[in-house]
């Protein structure tokens, strides 16, 4: 079993920011816990190689199955993921904006949504790749199939980096400065311009995005430093006070800051102790 994040080649690492390759195995006598699973920045494809989850929105009162491949844009309401007894999948994050310069997807259609990924890219292109993941030797054999899929888009880009390419970026890197009338300069770009080819690269205005950025950043925070209290780190990630801090986590997690990491200690990885230094999603 394993629960590891993984980087990408060099090759690929201009627009995937990390591979997640999870495999989990539970006993079968008990039903496998539930991973609590608030919004956080991210977007990108997943590969579900054993098993298949299926994911509770709660604030819509609703239950999906997820495809066995699918792509995701950026979420913006909690989730409850339900996984089978053993599981195993590679979450594939790219970097904010990037699935878009790859895929050339609006990222409004992907926003809170997981789609087939058959729908996108074809049956045929998708099975090929999910044959070779289902048949890799070890874990190791993994990440560099994956980049061989990828490098064969990538390659075939003809793409001048503009400033707007690298703005969700440095926003997920500093959430806490972020300021419009300097992020809008800084991409040449009028606020109108910036934000209507912000919304179409990463799905959401810029300062939603911030915000998810900077409520991710606290929560993890808390999480690898749980000697630290909530005042603290909401002045450390830019909160007013700790309300301003409460608000976002109730949005974003559906509860409050405490009650969250009373559940992500409860989360598969973590009962089945498989890596005590995972953090976060």
């Amino acid at each position: 079993m394993i629960v590891q994040r993984i980087s990408p080649a060099p090759s690929v690492s201009n627009y995937i920011r990390e591979y997640l390759l999870v495999h989990l195995v539970f006993n079968t006598q008990t039903a496998p816990p539930i991973k609590a699973y608030p919004v956080n920045p991210e977007e990108g494809i997943t590969f579900q190689i054993k098993g298949l989850l299926s994911a509770e929105q709660p604030d819509l009162g609703i239950t999906e199955k997820r495809s066995k491949t699918y792509f995701f844009g950026q979420p913006i309401l909690r989730q409850n993921l339900h996984q089978e007894y053993e599981f195993m999948l590679v979450h594939v994050r790219f970097h904010p904006g990037y699935l878009f310069q790859l895929f050339k997807i609006p990222m409004t259609e992907l926003l809170n949504k997981n789609i087939d990924a058959e729908l996108i890219l074809g049956h045929a292109t998708i099975e090929e790749i999910n044959d070779q993941l289902a048949n890799a030797p070890n874990y190791l054999a993994i990440p560099p199939i994956l980049d061989t899929f990828f490098n064969k888009y990538i390659s075939k880009l003809k793409h001048d980096v503009q400033p707007i390419d690298t703005i969700g970026r440095m926003i997920l890197a500093n959430p806490q400065n972020f300021n419009l009338d300097k992020t809008a300069k800084a991409a040449c770009l009028s606020h109108r311009q910036f934000e209507r080819r912000f919304v179409n690269q990463l799905g959401v205005p810029p300062k939603h995005y911030a915000r998810i950025c900077r409520f991710y950043e606290a929560y993890i925070l808390k999480d690898t430093r749980p000697e630290l209290n909530w005042q603290d780190i909401a002045f450390d990630t830019g909160y007013t006070d700790y309300q301003h801090l409460v608000k976002d986590f109730k949005q974003f997690a559906g509860t409050s800051p405490n009650i969250l990491l009373e559940q992500t200690y409860l989360n598969p990885e973590r009962r089945l102790n498989i890596s005590n230094e995972f953090k976060g999603l």
